[in-house]
């Protein structure tokens, strides 16, 4: 708003105003007089250029939009930790006992919900999402009759705290489609509100009159634990009398509908974890000097993983997620150690693939030949 108020302006305007006859050459007593207050104004038009920026959602950052957003009552998520099944062979240690891999500390602990074990990594961050099953977890005390612990596959997924781009995002929405009265943006609004929610698709009346569906994606755009669905079955509408809905073969909980978690009285909401869509990718690289089958490979599945990931947390609904043959070939052809490739294919065939309304896309096997 001020960034044409610069020193050099102000200077020349105030030189331009002088007394006839004043020396306003530089270094003149005229010029050295007012040079240093000038210097000040354009501090002060910098500063309030900033201040204007930080008042407005589109433009502040940081604990600036944290204030603005609060007052729309949204807060930042914050960073959740990863969580990995966990075996024993032998005696099986008491909860609390602390296990490390590759400088990463993990805590045992029991889903109270389940009874499942489970490691879960001392610092929140999608850093801790990198152990892979079979890894050995080695413990920090010695344990008495322990003969192995092994990392299984990933409980949940660990989350860095809300970018200030997704924060920003979920209050426009807000803004632009009021969530009040029970309707479909206040559910989206109720579901992302909980840490470790990066995104809900809301389906309204989705098996019948008063009945309203929640697909619950992570903060990493995968499937989120039966843990988080719990969590936020239980905020929305505490499900306790054992209804469910069987619906294209699937069984879904169904709350209560009494109006005591935060839904209306009467709505009968369904918390449910995404579905893991795996999409296999095949082609033929032509290689850059000094590049390998085994490289190209572990490039393409990291850049496409991460397509997915921007993708399923910038949609909301599944008929956006489409993963799409030309978009996948574009990845490809950015790789650094392709040159160029040929024989592209999803899952065997050379065409788009559209996930279902549960689904999400995962990447499965990267092959390259």
């Amino acid at each position: 708003m001020f960034e044409g108020m610069t020193y050099e302006i102000l200077m020349a305007d105030v030189l331009s105003g002088a007394p006839e006859g004043v020396d306003t050459r530089q270094g003149s007593i005229f010029f050295d007089a007012v040079s240093g207050i000038c210097i000040k104004i354009a501090k002060l038009y910098t500063d309030l250029d900033l201040i204007v920026e930080m008042t407005s959602v589109a433009t502040a950052t940081g604990d600036a939009l944290d204030l603005r957003a609060g007052e729309y009552g949204i807060e930042r998520l914050q960073a959740t930790k990863a969580k990995y099944r966990v075996s024993f062979t032998g005696v099986t240690p008491q909860l609390g006992e602390r296990f490390y891999t590759d400088g990463q500390y993990f805590i045992l602990k029991e889903d109270e919900e389940t009874g499942t074990l489970y490691l879960e990594a001392e610092v929140a961050g999608i850093e801790g999402n990198n152990v892979y099953a079979g890894t050995n977890a080695v413990p920090v005390n010695t344990i008495e009759g322990l003969e192995s612990a092994t990392f299984g596959a990933i409980y949940e997924n660990g989350t860095d705290a809300e970018s200030d781009d997704s924060l920003r995002q979920r209050v426009q929405e807000k803004i632009a489609g009021p969530a009040e009265n029970g309707n479909k943006q206040h559910y989206k609004t109720w579901c992302e509100s909980v840490d470790g929610i990066g995104r809900a698709r809301i389906y309204p009346l989705w098996n019948g009159p008063n009945t309203v569906k929640a697909v619950l994606i992570d903060g990493v755009g995968k499937p989120c634990s039966e843990e988080k669905v719990r969590e936020v079955q239980e905020y929305i509408d505490p499900a306790t009398k054992g209804y469910t809905a069987e619906v294209n073969g699937k069984v879904y909980t169904v709350g209560d509908g009494l109006g005591e978690g935060v839904a209306n009285l009467g709505a009968h909401f369904t918390a449910a974890a995404a579905t893991a869509l795996t999409v296999n990718v095949a082609f033929k690289a032509q290689l850059r000097s000094g590049g390998s089958t085994d490289t190209a490979a572990q490039e393409a599945k990291a850049a496409i993983e991460e397509h997915f990931r921007d993708m399923v947390l910038s949609a909301n609904d599944a008929e956006d997620t489409v993963v799409r043959l030309s978009q996948v070939g574009a990845i490809i052809s950015g790789l650094h150690s392709v040159l160029d490739y040929s024989e592209l294919t999803l899952n065997g065939k050379a065409e788009n693939i559209t996930p279902g309304e549960d689904d999400v896309p995962v990447v499965g096997e990267v092959a390259v030949t």
